[in-house]
C-alpha cells in the first residue's frame, strides 16, 4: 500500500474523525464514536508503520486490520448484550463473565494484545527493522552534530 501523496489526505480524514467521534460522545451515541475511533487508531497506525509512504499489505491485513477488527467487534458485542441485559440478569455466563463484559476481555484485551504481540514477533522486521532503526539512530547523531556546529 503506497501512501505517497496521500498522508495528508489521511491525517486530515483522522482529523475529521476526532471531530465526529466527540460528537458522538456528546450526543450519546458511544459505540459510533468507538468504532470511529478505531478506524481513527487504524489511520495512525498505518501511517506509524508505513516505510517511506509504503506499507506491507501482509502486515496491513495482519496484525493492523485483525486487530481494528478485534476492537469493533468487542465494542459492538458488548452494546448488544448490555441492552440485552442491562435491567436483568443474564441467564448465561461466558467463563463466568457478564457477557457484555467478556467481550471486551475476550476481544478487547486478549485478541487485541495477542494479535499485536504475535504480529510483532512474526513481522518485526516490517516493524521496525534493525536497519532501520540504525538508520533512524545515524540521522540523529547528524541532526545532533549540526546542532553543535552552529
Amino acid at each position: 500500500m503506497n501512501f505517497k501523496g496521500k498522508t495528508t489526505s489521511m491525517v486530515i480524514l483522522a482529523t475529521v474523525l476526532w471531530v465526529i467521534f466527540t460528537i458522538c460522545g456528546w450526543t450519546g451515541h458511544h459505540i459510533v464514536g468507538m468504532v470511529l475511533g478505531v478506524v481513527l487508531m487504524l489511520i495512525h497506525m498505518m501511517l506509524g508503520a508505513a516505510k517511506k509512504g509504503t506499507l506491507d499489505k501482509k502486515f496491513f491485513i495482519y496484525p493492523l486490520l485483525i486487530w481494528a477488527i478485534l476492537w469493533a467487534a468487542s465494542f459492538i458485542l458488548s452494546d448488544y448484550h448490555s441492552r440485552i441485559f442491562g435491567q436483568s440478569m443474564p441467564s448465561f455466563t461466558i467463563l463466568g463473565f457478564h457477557p457484555s463484559f467478556a467481550w471486551t476481555v475476550l476481544t478487547y484485551w486478549i485478541g487485541g494484545m495477542l494479535t499485536l504481540n504475535v504480529g510483532f514477533v512474526l513481522f518485526k522486521d516490517l516493524w521496525l527493522s534493525d536497519e532501520d532503526w540504525d538508520n533512524f539512530k545515524r540521522s540523529l547523531e547528524e541532526v545532533n552534530q549540526k546542532k553543535e556546529v552552529s
